[in-house]
């Protein structure tokens, strides 16, 4: 296990670095509430593209996509964890540009229900938004506490304490614009990173073949496309994310944030295209080592 103190530290320092980057970007550029909340028409597809992926890519892919594999159908279900997380992106292109047109001066899906179908409707999408919300941010403050805790000990609240105050600092002063930024420098950080893991997994186990041969060894069920319960944890993991993400605000403020419908089509049809190999990459490198040795 790696010192707790060391680990500690670490984090302190990376959390301090992208405070500091969030609080510089944002410094002149948020005069309005608008450009709080929305950033409206001012980012471009090389900002927007990684600023999508961050917010697809959180905590969560430390565990759920290998959990899924391990447990509930190995391939189909990490596929399904990979397709489900890229057709949002992939709707949101349409619906999005759609949107942003017959409302240019909105914010999120609820206000489109609430203009198109009237209050009950908008209090139904409002509730499940919240709902959702309420689920995921508890969900990657534990994945990243879970995460510390495992490898150095570090006790879930300093973690969570440590990660949430320091967001909250510098997204409480630059809003979207500093959330963005911050996303932008640790997508370029996650990928090599993911790359790097993944191909130390498969090296540690001896090439592509030997983790084939393991995997038919120990259960071919694991690789089979057709494994019907992985089939089915698939399909199902795809309209979850699919149905969560629609009505996820954040996705929504990005696409109001797109600097047009051009930049808008490249930077969520990248994402999408990105993090298929990205829950792959982190899932085979995660379950193959523990379930093949």
């Amino acid at each position: 296990m790696v010192s707790t103190p060391l680990v500690l530290a670490v984090t302190v320092v990376t959390v301090l670095t992208f405070t500091a980057i969030g609080l510089l970007a944002a410094r002149g550029r948020v005069r309005t509430v608008e450009d709080f909340i929305a950033a409206r028409d001012s980012t471009g597809r090389g900002t927007l593209t990684p600023t999508v992926i961050a917010s697809m890519m959180g905590a969560w892919i430390l565990f759920s996509p290998a959990e899924a594999g391990a447990a509930f159908g190995g391939l189909p279900a990490n596929l399904g964890y990979a397709i489900g997380s890229a057709i949002p992106l992939l709707l949101f292109i349409p619906v999005g540009a759609r949107i942003r047109e017959v409302m240019p001066a909105g914010h999120s899906l609820t206000e489109f229900a609430y203009a198109r179908f009237g209050s009950g409707m908008y209090l139904f999408a409002l509730l499940v938004s919240v709902f959702y919300m309420f689920i995921f941010l508890p969900a990657e403050m534990t994945g990243i506490a879970a995460a510390l805790s495992l490898v150095a000990g570090v006790p879930l609240w300093q973690t969570a304490l440590l990660i949430g105050g320091f967001v909250l600092v510098y997204t409480a002063y630059g809003g979207l614009v500093a959330s963005m930024v911050t996303d932008t420098v640790q997508t370029l950080v996650i990928l090599p990173v993911l790359t790097v893991g993944f191909a130390g997994a498969l090296f540690a186990l001896g090439g592509s073949g030997d983790v084939h041969a393991a995997a038919v060894t120990a259960d071919a069920a694991l690789l089979d496309p057709t494994f019907r319960p992985g089939l089915e944890f698939g399909v199902y993991v795809a309209f979850a994310i699919l149905g969560a993400n629609m009505l996820n605000q954040g996705m929504w403020q990005r696409v109001y944030a797109a600097d047009g419908n051009s930049s808008l089509q490249q930077g969520f049809g990248v994402a999408a295209i990105v993090v298929i190999p990205m829950i792959i990459w982190r899932a085979c490198s995660v379950w193959s080592p523990r379930h093949l040795t």
